[in-house]
């Protein structure tokens, strides 16, 4: 078979090829009649699209990686969902990676995802102080938006309201009574964990009260860590009466070791999520849960990153905040506070 070339399709539709070439890497100047007749001009002929040799061309690849902390998180499924989604509306590949949670990974990633050229990166980072994670994202010849990171204010980031979620969270179990609230977190030196912290203590603070630094666990990143902190927590001489699982998708872990102890959610012990999922809604009974939406973080962060590679962002780094809500079950009880200098 002869192959279907650009100046085919020109022909066939009655337009030059550079107007055939703007169709195809979907340039908004040309007119929807003309851009309809180079549709059905390609329809037609069955021409194909070569992918490698218009990346010569434009200097572009089309791939856009992503890198994120751990595939074993379901609700990041949510996000980069809908940012494959926004990315191949606009004739690209998402190239899916693990960091693993480590900055040395992160940094051969950066190096690696630069070495085959993609045309931009999204990625989440451990450590958002650490100098070398800084220096690669600095040294980065393609754009890079961070995902849920605040600190490094010179890349465009898409962020959630962690610490005013925290705060709700906390807040509804105070107004329950609760003074002894445990509070399960991840590593501190990421933006989720750190701001989740503050809004924790916010609560407290707006109260008048004093949270028990002994109830604060943070580094739990596994279900097992969950799991195992759950367990010391509850085997204090006065145990928590309410336990905040403030790192995401450790619901889980601490479940199983209340049920392991045979402490019930919502009757022995309250309950919130930091993070709503199935198992906060479907859980018997129902877990109160932090909510934001996933899919709007995916579109924006895609949109942003398509913005920067366009050259369409302003010069200034950029970040949106996205906000969140308290979805209040039945997992929560009222108890008697303590009195006053108890």
């Amino acid at each position: 078979m002869v192959k279907v070339k650009l100046r085919d399709v020109a022909e066939a539709a009655g337009v030059a090829v550079g107007t055939v070439s703007r169709v195809l890497n979907r340039n908004p100047t040309v007119a929807d009649p003309i851009r309809r007749k180079v549709q059905d001009a390609i329809a037609a002929l069955g021409y194909e699209l070569d992918p490698v040799a218009q990346s010569m061309r434009g200097g572009r690849t089309r791939l856009v990686a992503c890198a994120i902390r751990d595939f074993d998180i379901p609700r990041f499924g949510i996000f980069i969902k809908e940012a494959e989604q926004v990315l191949r509306a606009h004739g690209y590949t998402l190239l899916l990676s693990s960091t693993t949670n480590r900055p040395e990974v992160e940094v051969e990633l950066l190096r690696a995802f630069e070495g085959r050229k993609v045309d931009g990166v999204m990625m989440t980072v451990s450590d958002e102080g650490d100098p070398d994670v800084i220096a690669a994202l600095a040294a980065a010849r393609m754009p890079v938006l961070l995902i849920d990171r605040d600190r490094i204010e010179s890349t465009d980031r898409v962020v959630v309201d962690h610490r005013t979620g925290a705060a709700l969270a906390v807040e509804h179990l105070l107004g329950l009574g609760h003074r002894r609230i445990a509070m399960l977190v991840g590593d501190t030196k990421a933006y989720p964990s750190r701001s989740r912290v503050q809004g924790y203590r916010d609560a407290f603070l707006a109260q008048g009260a004093t949270p028990m630094p002994r109830l604060l666990r943070d580094r739990v990143l596994t279900p097992e860590d969950a799991f195992r902190e759950t367990m010391a927590l509850m085997g204090l001489a006065e145990p928590p009466t309410a336990i905040f699982v403030a790192a995401m998708d450790m619901l889980g872990g601490c479940i199983r070791a209340l049920r392991t102890l045979r402490r019930e959610v919502g009757k022995d012990v309250s309950l919130v999520a930091g993070a709503d999922s199935e198992l906060a809604e479907l859980h018997a009974p129902p877990v109160t849960a932090i909510a934001w939406d996933l899919a709007e973080m995916g579109r924006h962060a895609a949109t942003m990153l398509l913005q920067r590679m366009a050259g369409e962002a302003a010069d200034a780094a950029r970040c949106l905040t996205l906000p969140t809500r308290l979805t209040v079950r039945q997992s929560c009880i009222a108890v008697a506070p303590p009195a006053a200098g108890g």
